[in-house]
């Protein structure tokens, strides 16, 4: 009974026979199609092993790349610059172009600011008088200028230590000391720290404070006291002489005037009488109680005074004296030839200078390479300043008969607030000496 009952069917396990023909062909085609099966994995393993090691290659690359193969790596296909990688510090990083070349580029010109900012140079320039007295023979001036408020270390330490150095016999200052800052303490403690054996003398430039108060000192004391301003008169407590009028320096037998630039071709009688007619008013205001005269008394009286020491000066300079006038800014060839012209038998004008010694121009700030400076603050020069010649901005030159040196100071000209940094130009002490002996250049030819 069991035998009888109908077993359940067992599905065949695998292709039927008549399957596989429909899946393989026939029976002679199936050998070849596996042969073809295997070259194909065959080609696609090698395929997969080639793309493996393009793969090694490539990262290899990418590891072994130089910082300028990074540098100037190309554009993706998308337009935009790809993040290259480059190992720093043993690391793998990626980084963008343009940010790091231009932040590199920054702080080169940073280090670079830095490093000639506070390094300083000394120009030494001999200057040729003609029939120069014997005792002024390799006479040294040490010229100053443009220090703008600015320190070189404590109290002027690096300045001073330079200084130290050299060999000079006075020191003359052509402005721009206290600066636009208003602050004459690092003007002060570079007066403090020179030699109180050599005589020194400075004037105001145009970035300093006004020399002379707008309103004048309710005080009783000198009309000095009464007028000039503070730092003008810290100056002078500290052993410098401030030339506002002529001063005869002299030296052994021989006499060298200083005289402030502004006074060249004033006729000095003329100025002397024309204050001493407002002082004399001024005066009769003052007894009479008019609070106006007496106000502004003061500083006509002080006016009166320069006026004077310009007519003493003019009165005593001889032809063997050596006069040297003190500027700011260089004054113009036009105003340097009209001093030559003035007859001075007439005893009205200061003798032309053989020497002017100025400064404000600070080297042109910013220099170039093998162009130099490419703008100066001048009001009288060619192009108003720009691409001067360059024997202008610094150094020595000739014009109108009278030689003039130009200082490149030490710091920025207030006159061009964008320069507030000297490039490729270090600040500048300078020698001038005064020599009766012709340079070769002009003996050889």
């Amino acid at each position: 009974m069991r035998d009888d009952k109908k077993r359940p069917e067992v599905p065949e396990i695998g292709p039927r026979a008549d399957d596989e023909l429909s899946q393989y062909g026939d029976e002679q085609d199936a050998p070849v199609r596996r042969r073809r099966s295997a070259k194909a994995a065959a080609s696609k393993k090698k395929a997969k092993k080639s793309s493996g090691a393009k793969k090694r290659k490539k990262r290899a690359s990418r590891k072994r790349r130089s910082f300028f193969e990074w540098l100037f790596a190309g554009s993706s296909k998308r337009g935009t610059r790809q993040s290259g990688a480059i190992r720093l510090f043993g690391r793998e990083t990626h980084l963008s172009f343009w940010p790091v070349f231009l932040a590199a580029v920054a702080l080169l010109l940073v280090i670079m600011v830095l490093m000639q900012g506070n390094s300083l140079t000394v120009d030494e320039q001999e200057v040729t008088m003609v029939g120069l007295p014997e005792d002024l023979e390799g006479y040294r001036i040490l010229l100053l200028s443009d220090l703008n408020g600015r320190r070189f270390g404590d109290e002027q330490a690096t300045i001073l230590r330079e200084i130290g150095t050299l060999d000079y016999d006075a020191v003359f200052i052509v402005g721009d000391m206290v600066g636009k800052g208003g602050d004459p303490e690092p003007f002060y403690e570079l007066l403090e720290g020179l030699p109180s054996n050599r005589p020194v003398y400075f004037i105001a430039g145009d970035s300093d404070p006004q020399p002379v108060l707008d309103v004048t000192r309710d005080i009783t004391g000198t009309v000095e006291q009464m007028v000039l301003a503070d730092w003008i008169l810290g100056a002078i407590e500290r052993g410098a002489t401030y030339v506002d009028a002529p001063v005869e320096l002299n030296v052994g037998d021989a006499s060298i005037w200083i005289s402030p630039a502004s006074m060249l071709n004033l006729d000095a009688g003329e100025l002397a009488d024309t204050c001493e007619e407002q002082m004399l008013q001024e005066q009769e205001g003052t007894v009479l109680r008019l609070s106006s005269d007496h106000d502004t008394l003061p500083a006509t009286t002080y006016r009166y005074e320069r006026a004077q020491r310009l007519v003493n000066a003019v009165n005593s300079m001889t032809a063997t004296d050596v006069h040297i006038s003190l500027a700011h800014e260089p004054p113009s060839d036009d105003f340097l030839a009209a001093s030559a012209t003035h007859d001075t038998t007439e005893e009205k004008y200061l003798t032309q200078p053989a020497l002017v010694l100025a400064g404000h121009y600070c080297g042109g700030v910013w220099r170039l390479p093998a162009l130099g400076a490419f703008y100066i603050p001048s009001s009288t020069a060619d192009r108003h300043g720009w691409f001067p010649a360059q024997e202008d901005v610094q150094g020595l030159s000739t014009a109108g008969g009278t030689q003039m040196y130009v200082t490149a100071g030490l710091s920025t000209t207030g006159s061009a607030p964008v320069m507030f940094f000297r490039f490729l130009n270090r600040p500048q002490i300078s020698i001038v000496e005064l020599t009766a002996t012709l340079p070769q250049s002009m003996l050889t030819q």
